[in-house]
């Protein structure tokens, strides 16, 4: 992983808290955050996307809840890697997809799981929209590998592109994508949403003339549909 990729650090001890921020950022080089109480960590998540959470599963209690929900929305590919005495039954994480280390374990450990997942966002980081199209968020580009054509994509548009991927199953308000993408109510009078659908569109044309996957708007609902 690189300096693109953002880790967060949740360890109320702040012995620990310290030899783990100091280690992984010393070490791998990651964008490493530690945070070691609730309110802060909560702050965080909601001004900040991040790749990888590291947390102390003994610390999570029933206001944690409100914290994984804030990371998954905001996250919707975060890896989280949990570490504790024993196996704990916490119904909150039950149904996280959590990464589990057993206490006491060596740095070594932890950092063979970060590798670990490293190797495994590099696969995720390409998404491949039909067979020979391909999305890369990281690079912010899409690319058809039969032509060798690349289109490069804006910020808000790769996002643009990357939400509605994750929510393709979904119809999404203009509210929705507003809030979620730009920090904006529809209160506000804006066609910032419909320039970038129109642009995304153009570009995907672009790229690819036939392409199956479409950017619809049905009765005020967004979509990224196949046809």
């Amino acid at each position: 992983m690189d300096k693109n990729i953002s880790i967060l650090i949740y360890e109320k001890d702040k012995h620990l808290n310290s030899i783990l921020y100091n280690q992984i950022s010393d070490v791998i080089e990651y964008e490493t955050y530690a945070v070691n109480d609730e309110f802060n960590v909560l702050e965080l998540v909601n001004e900040k996307k991040f790749d990888v959470c590291i947390l102390n599963i003994e610390d999570i209690n029933p206001i944690s809840k409100k914290f994984f929900d804030n990371l998954l929305d905001k996250n919707h590919h975060v890896d989280i890697v949990g570490y504790c005495n024993k196996l704990v039954n916490n119904s909150i994480i039950n149904n996280l997809n959590i990464i589990v280390i057993e206490k006491p374990f060596r740095l070594r450990t932890l950092f063979e799981k970060l590798e670990y997942l490293k190797l495994t966002r590099s696969k995720r980081n390409k998404i491949i929209l039909i067979k020979h199209i391909e999305f890369l968020p990281n690079k912010k580009t899409l690319f058809n590998s039969r032509t060798k054509v690349t289109v490069h994509l804006t910020e808000k548009e790769n996002y643009l592109l990357h939400y509605l991927y994750d929510k393709r199953n979904e119809e999404l308000t203009k509210n929705d994508l507003l809030i979620n993408i730009w920090g904006i109510t529809e209160e506000i009078n804006t066609h910032t949403l419909e320039t970038h659908i129109y642009r995304l569109k153009q570009k995907l044309f672009k790229l690819e003339p036939n392409l199956s996957f479409s950017l619809i708007n049905n009765n005020g609902l967004y979509s990224i549909t196949k046809f």
